[in-house]
């Protein structure tokens, strides 16, 4: 993909991420806010970047509608409980040049509130699944496999967003953007209760993109409704979003396990991270969590709902997840994204 800009390290970038495709391939399909075949500008607080939009079936809704309905079908219950998860560590030599990158985040706090459900749907998940963890499945440029991460249901003004880590959306290995992208909120041994949400735009920072910064290891995608026609955050709710929080704070970490079929999690306190992030010790059965689950804070007990206020970027063998720090810069690019 060709950038058409260039600006700092925290300047953020955005592409189609649902393509149709057949076994590993990948034709472009549904359209965007952009318009079919174009391109916006996102304008960052230190620059801009493009936004590029591929589009091969034009930007009719019964093209964007069938597009959505390939990737639905690519993702059958057997290939999402033998997609590979993402996890594991950070190479000593990348964790000493992201520490060499950081800079003390200050700001003031504040938050975006969450959203309960609005609307009905079949049945849903077992009691013992969450209802807005979710599984993401996509297909990696790099060796063409089925892959996957973890996500969460983001509150905004499209009700559409899901929140991720960068290498969740974006190939550093092929440095191009993940295929055939679809979300599933509580998904459990290959069932989909509330549906597919299929990938519409991608969102994550240059410095990810480029220097593999894990200050910067965040994501958005924005989504297609599912099959009945239903907005994510409208099926199973949407978190809150906080910024600038203390970093000593009570979490709840949600994800899945290595395995990818069992939603798992742990809570306690996270602490300052040495790459200037944060970080939780964890230690869930199954092996650990995968990359891109939530870190959830301030939850009401009666709805469940809280504030994101992280997500799993690195599993560590010790048994920390390492999260970046969501500060202002990371409120501005919610802020770029939550109408879209």
């Amino acid at each position: 993909m060709k950038k058409t800009s260039r600006g700092p390290l925290t300047v953020l970038i955005a592409v189609l991420l649902a393509v149709a495709a057949g076994a590993g391939g990948a034709t472009a399909a549904s359209g965007g806010p952009g318009g079919a075949g174009g391109a916006r500008a996102v304008s960052g607080g230190a620059g801009t970047a493009s936004a590029a939009l591929t589009d091969s079936g034009g930007a009719r809704a019964t093209d964007r509608a069938a597009a959505a309905d390939a990737v639905r079908a690519y993702w059958t219950p057997e290939r999402m409980r033998h997609a590979e998860y993402e996890g594991g560590g950070l190479p000593r030599g990348a964790m000493e040049r992201v520490r060499r990158q950081v800079a003390d985040p200050t700001g003031e706090p504040g938050s975006v509130p969450p959203a309960a459900a609005s609307s009905s749907g079949p049945p849903a998940a077992a009691a013992e699944i969450p209802t807005r963890v979710g599984r993401i499945f996509y297909v990696d440029p790099f060796d063409g496999m089925d892959k996957a991460c973890d996500g969460n249901p983001l509150n905004s003004g499209s009700r559409r967003l899901v929140v991720t880590s960068g290498s969740c959306v974006f190939s550093r290995a092929a440095h191009t953007w993940m295929s055939n992208w679809v979300f599933i909120p509580g998904y459990f041994r290959g069932s989909a209760p509330y549906g597919k949400f299929v990938g519409d735009w991608g969102y994550t920072f240059n410095a990810w993109i480029d220097n593999g910064n894990m200050n910067y290891d965040f994501g958005l995608a924005t989504t297609h409704p599912n099959e009945s026609g239903q907005r994510l955050v409208d099926r199973v709710g949407g978190d809150g979003f906080a910024w600038n929080q203390p970093k000593e704070v009570f979490v709840s970490a949600n994800g899945y396990s290595v395995n990818g079929q069992i939603p798992s999690g742990c809570g306690g306190y996270t602490r300052p991270a040495s790459f200037g992030g944060i970080e939780l010790p964890c230690a869930p059965s199954g092996g650990g969590l995968s990359r891109g689950g939530r870190w959830l804070m301030s939850i009401d007990p009666d709805t469940s709902l809280g504030y994101v206020n992280g997500v799993t970027s690195i599993h560590q063998p010790s048994g920390w997840l390492q999260s970046p720090y969501v500060n202002t810069e990371f409120r501005d690019f919610f802020y770029r994204v939550a109408d879209s």
